[in-house]
């Protein structure tokens, strides 16, 4: 009988580790995907900024013509 007390002490660790170490990984996951979304959101303000220095540009370019 104990050894079947040891074997269900045994499985609940396991679900426990398991747990554990799933929200670890769901840490992770969200870690990086946060990362990603600010490096997009980077690049997508630094295209802003170049392509209104292209239109300035193209508009002086214009005047001088």
């Amino acid at each position: 009988m104990d050894f079947n007390i040891f074997k269900i002490v045994i499985f609940a660790l396991l679900i426990v580790v398991y747990l554990f170490i799933r929200k670890f990984f769901k840490r992770i996951a969200n870690f990086t995907e946060k990362l990603g979304q600010s490096e997009t959101q980077e690049r997508e303000n630094e295209i802003k900024k170049l392509n209104t220095k292209i239109t300035t540009l193209e508009q002086q370019i214009n005047r001088k013509s």
